[in-house]
């Protein structure tokens, strides 16, 4: 049997599934609105039931992440805690069975899904300093009641391993042998174990900042944070999020934004939203430079795959 990189679900079957397995009394249509086809990329799905709206989303076959269930369980809890917690999130459906996930045999492998509440809105102005303000601050609150959030399903931590470590092996993997890109290579391995010897140093060193770890979105950027007309904002699409280190989450947003390279004031009007909720530590702030570069080449590696079906244009500038 031949091997297939990715499939499309179609939209009309997982209308059935749903209509099957959640606890709708009106007749529910299912399309796809996912954009992109790179194969780091979930599929999206518009669901309508009667007026109401939904987002379901079909995970990608795990194996580029290294994904298992417990992976997608960890996420869907932490949401929902979010949720009860009043933060402002897209939350997952519960099915009349009380569980959030359930999978499809595809051509390429079992692949996991669940619905979602739908973010209303657009995307927001990373060039708008009360959206900035209020996007800190929602950040930061995120980190804060996630301190007390427990759950027995375990996933991937944003660890060095994750962040520094497999990125590096899989570029030396693909690239090591293209004398084309041996001086990217080179950069890119000289930066990572630099930037990993500034954050080893900053853990080790004995002002350790006791909530700097814990769950993390991974991912926020301006593109998957709606607001409304009303000012109100919803995060969505926390495909990246884990345990991990607060200051990775700002790292991340402002490598996403490019705000240190576009103004001052909006950078300082992001910050002031955060630190309105949790200022940073010294070591916090400290550590944002060199994951700045870490953020850098895990995207460089993630996006630098051997089996896209519309190729290898999306590499991240190192």
């Amino acid at each position: 049997m031949i091997r297939i990189t990715r499939s499309f679900i179609a939209g009309d079957a997982l209308a059935d599934l749903i209509t099957q397995e959640y606890d709708f009394d009106a007749p529910v249509q299912c399309r796809l609105f996912s954009k992109m086809l790179r194969t780091q990329d979930n599929d999206h799905y518009k669901v309508r039931v009667g007026d109401r709206k939904y987002a379901l989303r079909v995970y990608q076959e795990g194996s580029h992440l290294q994904r298992q269930e417990a992976d997608y369980e960890y996420e869907l809890a932490w949401l929902d805690f979010l949720r009860e917690q009043g933060l402002p999130v897209s939350y997952p459906i519960r099915r009349r069975d009380g569980r959030f996930l359930n999978k499809i045999e595809a051509p390429e492998g079992a692949r996991y899904y669940a619905l979602f509440s739908f973010a209303e809105g657009e995307p927001m102005n990373p060039r708008n300093e009360n959206q900035l303000y209020a996007l800190g601050a929602a950040m930061a609150k995120i980190h804060k009641v996630s301190n007390t959030f427990q759950t027995s399903h375990k996933r991937h931590e944003m660890n060095l391993e994750f962040l520094v470590d497999r990125p590096v092996a899989r570029l030396k993997r693909i690239w090591g042998n293209r004398p084309e890109r041996q001086h990217d290579l080179d950069l890119l391995i000289t930066s990572a174990a630099e930037a990993k010897e500034e954050i080893l140093g900053i853990i080790r060193n004995p002002q350790y900042t006791e909530d700097s770890w814990g769950p993390i979105g991974g991912d926020f950027h301006s593109h998957n944070t709606f607001f409304r007309d009303d000012d109100n904002m919803t995060f969505f699409n926390f495909d990246l999020c884990g345990p991990g280190w607060r200051a990775y989450d700002i790292a991340a947003f402002l490598q996403n934004t490019d705000l240190l390279n576009v103004s001052q004031d909006l950078t300082e009007a992001f910050f002031a939203g955060y630190y309105s909720q949790r200022p940073l530590s010294n070591n916090e702030h400290t550590a944002i430079s060199p994951l700045l570069t870490i953020r850098r080449v895990w995207l460089t590696a993630t996006f630098t795959r051997e089996d896209v079906p519309v190729g290898y244009s999306f590499i991240a500038s190192a």
